[in-house]
């Protein structure tokens, strides 16, 4: 096994109580003060939202949320058969146990920082065990495994990306049409496919640049940040930055020695991470088709990539609640040409599913399995990594 990055997991709190500080409840409180001021200012019925949720179909509601754990299986597949490169081999219900209570913290407790990634190591330490020599897994191991699957997750974007620029052209045309304005000129769907292929070309040029010469790449990002030294507010940061682009060149090195160990395992990681996205779509959509809003697959695509930009906003409110709500319910409403009513409530019962339900989740498997992550653990766990 490689030489690991070190992993400083001793300034982390994933501690739910001391997690939800008075910023974090103030942060909720105001999302809490703007969805109700949206119900206001659209005069939102909930007779009618009420009505909606109660004749949704169950069935389909019920095969909607099936696809969502569907989805975390296919990530916990992947992760396994990562773990499998450093003969580690849990059963799938161990590792689905983790999966689910480090997916289910990670949406909970965005400020504390890599909260998914910190349980994963943590748990796998003291759960995983090394077929080979007979002992525990490190948390170097499990490290490797977790960066690796993140990688793959990132690789496994690049083939679908075109499919989202396309959609996401075609439903921002919709958007501005039902607002009053022109659809988006024909020359703008080529142009924006190719932003998004160049974009991704870049990306698959510079994962091969890292993979043949690191420190190549770590003079190319570094030069990239210098020519933004300049800028207002950014030049005091370069420094920094350069810092943690010569890391994560490191990283991403290392992780891509630990996946070309085994080919075959490389390449169904990344086909199971493309249809674990495919089913988080089809979640969606079916989620949407038991309220009876008919939305297609390409549509749900792109309400889902423009809805994940609000989770970007580092404001530190979990899952964005609230916010995320709203920013769905728009996309939806214009996107479809649907009620106001009708377009929140499926926002509201998408962020039920796959986000409050997913946590409450997350948390009973893991109050119900045996390992707990503490202070300690995680102290042990940043100073074992070297």
């Amino acid at each position: 096994m490689e030489k690991q990055p070190e992993l400083d997991l001793h300034r982390k709190n994933i501690s739910l109580k001391k997690a939800f500080d008075k910023k974090t409840l103030v942060l909720l409180g105001f999302a809490a003060f703007v969805l109700f001021l949206y119900f206001i200012l659209e005069d939102i019925s909930i007779n009618a939202m009420i009505d909606t949720f109660l004749g949704a179909n169950i069935i389909i509601l019920i095969i909607g949320a099936l696809f969502t754990f569907i989805a975390v299986l296919l990530d916990t597949i992947i992760w396994k058969l990562l773990l499998g490169i450093s003969k580690i081999s849990p059963s799938i219900r161990t590792t689905y146990r983790i999966q689910l209570s480090s997916f289910s913290y990670g949406l909970l407790i965005p400020s504390a920082g890599a909260v998914e990634a910190i349980m994963k190591v943590v748990m796998g330490t003291q759960e995983f065990y090394n077929d080979e020599e007979k002992r525990l897994a490190t948390s170097g191991e499990v490290l490797s495994s977790v960066v690796a699957h993140k990688l793959c997750g990132l690789l496994a974007f690049i083939p679908i990306s075109a499919f989202i620029a396309v959609s996401m052209f075609e439903y921002l045309s919709s958007i501005l049409m039902e607002l009053g304005y022109s659809p988006l000129p024909n020359g703008f769907n080529v142009a924006f496919v190719s932003i998004i292929s160049i974009m991704t070309l870049m990306i698959v040029s510079l994962f091969i640049l890292i993979a043949l010469s690191p420190n190549m790449a770590k003079r190319i990002l570094n030069i990239i940040l210098q020519g933004f030294g300049s800028l207002p507010l950014i030049g005091s940061r370069i420094s920094s930055n350069r810092l943690t682009s010569d890391k994560l060149v490191d990283d991403f090195s290392l992780q891509f020695t630990y996946l070309a160990k085994n080919k075959l395992t490389s390449l169904v990681a990344l086909i199971l991470a493309f249809f674990a996205q495919i089913a988080h779509w089809l979640s969606i959509l079916l989620i949407l088709h038991s309220v009876n809003i008919l939305i297609s697959l390409d549509q749900v695509a792109a309400v889902n990539f423009l809805g994940g930009t609000v989770d970007l906003i580092p404001v530190g409110i979990p899952g964005m609640a609230g916010l995320k709500e709203i920013s769905l319910s728009v996309f939806i409403e214009y996107g479809l040409s649907i009620s106001t009513d009708k377009a929140l409530s499926g926002a509201i019962l998408v962020q039920l599913v796959k986000f409050y339900f997913l946590i409450v989740i997350g948390i009973i498997v893991y109050i119900l399995g045996k390992t707990r992550v503490n202070t300690q653990d995680i102290g042990n766990s940043s100073s074992s990594i070297r």
